[in-house]
């Protein structure tokens, strides 16, 4: 491993020494290493903050997140009584009709006689 990493400091100064010379037309010999580590450092940038808004909303979905159980809390409370009271209307009318149909049939059977 000392093997390894010695050669891995020495290729990496080696790079480093070759990226300050010019060639003949004055050009770096590395420009296009050069922009990957321009855009490299724009991304890392761009992830920091993203990062940093990222926490911002999640502190906000943890704020709100109270407020959002105790509606769903209410909602299912409001559905609850809705039912309750959609059963007992429910109830009423089965009876009604079922009076209903006991008075045709009763009248249907007394116009037959």
């Amino acid at each position: 491993m000392k093997r390894f990493s010695l050669g891995l400091a020495v290729g990496a100064g080696f790079g480093v020494i070759l990226s300050l010379f010019k060639d003949q037309n004055g050009n770096r010999l590395f420009p296009p290493v050069q922009k990957q580590v321009k855009s490299l450092k724009e991304d890392i940038s761009d992830i920091s903050v993203a990062s940093s808004k990222f926490k911002t909303a999640q502190q906000e979905l943890k704020k709100s997140l109270p407020r959002a159980k105790k509606a769903v809390s209410e909602l299912q409370n409001e559905i609850e009584y809705y039912q309750i009271s959609i059963n007992r209307i429910v109830g009423k009318l089965k009876a009604k009709t079922a009076t209903i149909n006991s008075n045709n049939a009763t009248e249907t059977n007394s116009s037959k006689k």
